[in-house]
Formats: C-alpha cells, structure tokens, sequence
C-alpha cells in the first residue's frame, strides 16, 4: 500500500496541486481544509505516514494543528512539515518532537518531494526543510 500524506491547506489550488504530486510520485494523499477538518480527518482515515500544513489557516491554523496532535499517543510521532509563505522570522513554530521542518511556499517540488521521502522512510534528515 502507497504511503498516505495528509494535505492540509485552506487554498483548494495547492490541495489539488500537491494530491496529484504525491498521486503521481507513490503516495496516498488526503486533505483537509483546516487543521479542526484535519483533525476530524484522523479520526475517520488510515493513519497517515506523513503530514503536510499550511500556517496560516481558518479555524484551527496549521501550528495549533501539530499542538493538537502531538497531545494524541497514537498520532504523535507523525512527521509534520509546515508549509508558508510569510518570512520564518516572523513566525512562532511548534517545538512539538513531531514538527519536522518548513516548506516555503512557492516551495520547489524537488525540495518537497525529497523532505516528504526523507520523513516518511525515517532517515536522518535535515532538521527543517528551508529553501532559498
């Protein structure tokens, strides 16, 4: 069975985008729209292998998203790359074990792909997924 990602962005153009990415790269992908839709999602989903937020989103933002799951035993150690586009200094990060790394939107599909191969097959990767 195909690894499963969980999208989730409020932006139904880049949901899209990135299912048929992972689709087409050996992934099973899911969405959400917001982080409460992601977290209904789990209870109703295989468990997925990785997750993959936006930041900035209604009703439960992507940081609030991983604080909720690293509170559940049996979604805890599901790695979580967050996605933006606003500068990283200007962020408050999680420091949950489970927050992986960023993505910076508009990320490179070579960056994305190899940070979500990395997560998912449990390698020692790069602390974050920054880009230039």
């Amino acid at each position: 069975m195909n690894p499963v990602v969980l999208v989730v962005d409020d932006d139904c153009g880049i949901s899209s985008l990135l299912s048929i990415l992972l689709t087409n790269n050996g992934y099973t992908p899911i969405t959400a729209s917001n982080g409460s839709a992601a977290l209904d999602t789990l209870k109703n989903c295989p468990t997925p292998s990785l997750i993959l937020t936006d930041y900035s989103m209604p009703v439960l933002d992507g940081c609030k998203l991983i604080e909720n799951i690293s509170l559940q035993s049996h979604l805890q150690d599901i790695p979580i790359l967050l996605m933006t586009g606003s500068d990283i200094n200007d962020l408050k990060l999680p420091t949950t074990s489970n927050f992986k790394g960023i993505i910076l939107k508009p990320f490179k599909i070579s960056v994305l792909l190899e940070s979500i191969s990395c997560y998912i097959q449990g390698k020692d990767c790069k602390p974050s997924a920054y880009q230039e």
